[in-house]
């Protein structure tokens, strides 16, 4: 087995403590049994052809345990890891989280013109909007799940997003404006988007009541307050666990969505039981998009069999909607740099057929 050997280089300040690697490889484990470092080095055995996102954490003399993060103490992005060989792996860390927050840190990416608060069964729901500036009536309409991640930086989980409003401007000016409602989930993430039982929603699903209250109350609200919106025109959107859902709300209800972008769907809860689920539905007045990125999974030729999977999900649903489009994205990872990379393509997929 290949030999692995992290470099690592820290910031000046570091607390005392004791630094260990996790990762997905180990289930982002807080754990430093086994992978804790010894000066600078920590040496390790990984499988060749191992993919894998991972970070730096640091058990403090007091047992607390405190995560890398970026120079303004915001959370950071995971380093990538691939290993082919004996592979050494140099890791910077720019920072710890810390009460900071990330505040101070400079935006990149534009914020939404709008944030309110809908009712909804599960309580308050928040909403972010954004439209162009001057586009004040009906617009084609994006829905898009995950919506702490698709604005500004300051609202995400890893301190990256899809950076929404630059994309729908950049559409904008070529010609096709766009209404963006965002949909900002919490820890209800998997009981809300997986529409199957599963270990991670305590084997109760919340996903019909999600895709429910998206069909009989946002949908109105935003047709009463910014004008009606014909099916054809509006999109539901999101990746992963968003992805599932996506595909899941629109293909449940039929004639609700003239698009769906189902962006590195994770259709594996339930042991695949969405793609038992799809056989035989569709929509035909609905375009679907499915991507996957070439670096999903925990190995490469995991990476390859997600490909396959989602490639063979696009084909079958081909046959039962009037468009169906499987693109692949070269070094994507699972993240949102990523769907930030690909969300550019998908409106222009949408809006310019």
């Amino acid at each position: 087995m290949p030999r692995v050997t992290f470099q690592l280089t820290l910031p000046p300040g570091t607390p005392p403590g004791t630094l260990f690697l996790t990762g997905d490889h180990r289930a982002w484990s807080s754990d430093p049994h086994g992978w804790t470092f010894s000066g600078s080095t920590l040496h390790a055995e990984l499988p060749d052809g191992t993919l894998a996102q991972v970070k730096i954490r640091r058990v403090n003399p007091d047992g607390t345990t405190t995560e890398e993060g970026d120079a303004w103490g915001g959370r950071a992005r995971a380093h990538r890891i691939k290993v082919h060989g004996d592979t050494t792996v140099p890791l910077t860390v720019a920072g710890w989280q810390d009460a900071r927050g990330g505040t101070g840190r400079p935006q990149r990416c534009g914020p939404p013109r709008e944030e309110t608060v809908l009712d909804a069964p599960w309580g308050a729901q928040p909403l972010r909007l954004w439209w162009p500036a001057g586009h004040e009536g009906p617009l084609p309409l994006l829905i898009l799940h995950d919506g702490q991640n698709v604005f500004d930086e300051a609202a995400t989980f890893a301190g990256d997003s899809w950076d929404a409003a630059g994309a729908a401007q950049a559409l904008a000016d070529a010609g096709h404006p766009v209404r963006i409602a965002a949909l900002p989930v919490n820890d209800d993430r998997s009981h809300r988007y997986v529409p199957f039982p599963f270990e991670l929603n305590g084997n109760d699903s919340g996903a019909d009541e999600y895709a429910d209250w998206i069909r009989s109350t946002l949908l109105p609200h935003l047709h009463a307050r910014f004008g009606p919106v014909h099916a054809q025109d509006t999109a539901l959107a999101g990746s992963s666990f968003g992805g599932l859902i996506t595909a899941y709300a629109g293909l449940r209800d039929p004639g609700t969505y003239g698009t769906l972008g189902v962006f590195s769907p994770a259709v594996w809860p339930g042991d695949f039981a969405f793609l038992r689920w799809l056989a035989g539905r569709g929509d035909p007045r609905a375009r679907v998009w499915v991507d996957m990125g070439d670096h999903e999974g925990s190995s490469v030729q995991g990476a390859q069999e997600v490909i396959t999977l989602a490639r063979d999900l696009t084909a079958q649903l081909a046959p039962h909607v009037r468009e169906a489009r499987f693109t692949v994205g070269e070094g994507h990872w699972h993240d949102e740099p990523a769907w930030r990379e690909r969300l550019p393509e998908f409106l222009r997929w949408w809006r310019q057929p």
